[in-house]
């Protein structure tokens, strides 16, 4: 698989809990996975993304920064190649679910 996109994903994930922070919203839970993760965000993508973890999709809901979540990260069209069909339309449908405009 491509180094360097999954590189950048994970950076993506990294400038979301950034921008997160600034929101007032700081998701540690998902910081300390990405940590145990050695941070990498395409492994922890594919570890949680079938979940049902929702406490960070809903902070960001409310905050009105559903771009912001792992999911609307996946779903982003320059990382087709990293994540299947199957693994996209679950973030879809986790996203749908919250009225994400970005579909």
């Amino acid at each position: 698989m491509n180094d360097i996109l999954k590189n950048k994903f994970t950076q993506d994930i990294l400038d979301s809990i950034e921008e997160s922070k600034k929101l007032g919203y700081v998701p540690t839970r998902f910081i300390q996975m990405l940590q145990a993760e050695n941070n990498d965000g395409y492994a922890l993508a594919l570890k949680i993304v079938n979940k049902n973890a929702q406490y960070g999709l809903e902070r960001l809901w409310e905050l009105k920064r559903l771009d912001l979540t792992m999911e609307a990260r996946i779903i982003k069209p320059e990382y087709k190649a990293l994540f299947s069909d199957e693994i996209r339309k679950i973030c879809e449908r986790k996203l749908k679910q919250y009225g994400y405009k970005g579909l």
